[in-house]
């Protein structure tokens, strides 16, 4: 082959073989793991930040506790809307979110019954005998003794946080 001729103003063509490709590719792999390296020393990392928020989120997580108001076996009757009807209650009882709620659960049962006894008496056969007059129900009781406890608000996660009632029965009273 002849020799090319170099034309005034051009470079003379180099081969590039495996190491002038490696050179663009090299150089800034290198500088991005300088800079990754001296930020991460500058900086520090967050690997303590992310145990301590784990630490805390699982101390203040709320273990459920049961609080019973009416035993299981025990049939105790509320008077419905019109005073001819009656609900027999099995058991009624309380997933609550603190000790302090359980007690005052027990401290506060002659206000609890009370209101269990107004909230009865505002409501007819009828309404006790769907399941959305039973949640409805439910919700009622719950807010009831948040109230009479005291845990309204942002302490409302520790009073009561769900409610277990057991309809045995809706009857007639002659």
């Amino acid at each position: 082959m002849p020799e090319e001729e170099i034309q005034e103003g051009q470079q003379p063509k180099k081969k590039k073989g495996i190491m002038g490709l490696l050179g663009p590719i090299l150089i800034p792999l290198v500088i991005s793991l300088v800079v990754s390296v001296a930020v991460v020393m500058f900086l520090g990392n967050n690997t303590q930040v992310q145990t301590e928020k784990t630490t805390t989120t699982t101390t203040t997580t709320a273990v459920p506790i049961k609080a019973v108001v009416i035993q299981p076996g025990t049939y105790q009757t509320f008077m419905l809307k019109g005073g001819k009807e009656v609900a027999v209650i099995d058991s009624l009882s309380f997933k609550v979110g603190s000790d302090q709620c359980r007690s005052l659960i027990a401290e506060k049962n002659d206000e609890i019954m009370d209101a269990l006894m107004l909230i009865f008496l505002s409501k007819e056969r009828t309404e006790i005998n769907t399941p959305a007059g039973i949640e409805l129900l439910k919700k009622q009781i719950k807010n009831a003794v948040n109230e009479i406890t005291g845990f309204v608000g942002e302490k409302e996660k520790e009073g009561v946080i769900d409610v277990y009632l057991y309809i045995k029965a809706v009857s007639s009273v002659q």
